[in-house]
């Protein structure tokens, strides 16, 4: 650990051993506390004093090297979904990242710039900035001498008192593909209820979702820029029964909304191009 000291910043970063003995960045900001482990750049965590956590982590999950974090931020690069002899969402959330940077902003935020190594024609960079709000942006240039196509995500898990009482506003309107039933629908009412499984890819939307929590006495809002596509997912009763790394009843406390470019969303950059998904996470009072 001690090679990476020189990123602390007293009163407001340290680094320490995590689960699994995994290194841990701890973030303490005037309002606000935050957790980043190296292991594919995954925020763990996110709090606004005096308020519940905004971030779900699953008590089962793995700390281990060559599986994934279950909850937080997942970091999913370069492509989405199952791919056949590969790691299912791509490898960047195996990955250990390296520490470019860390800062102090003059507003009491602290910001912390991450990188990935070693993917193929691909100079991959994350920035996470722990303030009132949580602001995260993966920047991806294509290195390499000819087009170059990919996905991206960052597939958020929320923290919510109770999913029966959630809402989720901002996609009406807006075409989806149902994974599990791979029918194309349009979201019809003003809000979305979650009642059973839901597994949806919104396409063609760069609005701001909003989540209201009544049980939590709050809204979370998702703004994003730089995508096009927006993951909406609970695994409800019978998978959440299936995932070895996911609590049996954990589906009632946790939401993800993603924000990314995926399926026909997907990114093609052009040698020396680059492009960067931004998503800010705040919240308020309902």
């Amino acid at each position: 650990m001690s090679d990476l000291e020189k990123f602390e910043i007293p009163g407001h970063l340290r680094i320490t051993p995590g689960n699994g003995g995994l290194p841990k960045l701890l973030i303490e900001t005037g309002g606000s506390t935050a957790e980043i482990y190296l292991h594919g750049a995954h925020v763990t965590g996110f709090q606004k004093k005096g308020e519940p956590p905004l971030l779900f982590m699953s008590a089962r999950s793995e700390f281990v090297a060559g599986a994934p974090i279950r909850g937080g931020v997942p970091v999913i690069f370069p492509w989405f979904g199952p791919r056949e002899g590969f790691p299912s969402h791509g490898t960047a959330r195996l990955s250990e990242w390296t520490i470019l940077q860390t800062a102090l902003l003059p507003d009491g935020s602290v910001r912390v710039d991450l990188a990935l190594a070693g993917a193929d024609d691909f100079e991959v960079g994350f920035v996470v900035t722990a303030g009132d709000s949580l602001g995260m942006e993966l920047t991806v240039k294509n290195t390499g001498d000819a087009g170059r196509s990919f996905a991206n995500c960052l597939h958020t898990y929320f923290q919510v008192g109770d999913i029966h009482k959630v809402s989720i506003s901002g996609l009406q309107g807006t075409g989806y593909t149902d994974s599990l039933t791979a029918r194309s629908e349009v979201e019809a009412g003003p809000s979305i209820l979650i009642d059973r499984e839901v597994d949806r890819i919104y396409q063609d939307t760069t609005a701001t979702v909003d989540i209201h929590d009544p049980s939590l006495g709050r809204t979370i809002h998702v703004a994003k820029s730089g995508s096009n596509s927006t993951v909406v997912w609970n695994p409800w009763i019978d998978k959440s029964i299936r995932m070895p790394d996911f609590g049996d009843e954990e589906y009632l406390q946790m939401l993800c909304v993603e924000s990314g470019n995926i399926a026909k969303n997907q990114i093609t950059l052009a040698p020396s191009a680059s492009s960067t998904l931004k998503v800010e996470i705040s919240s308020s009072a309902l």
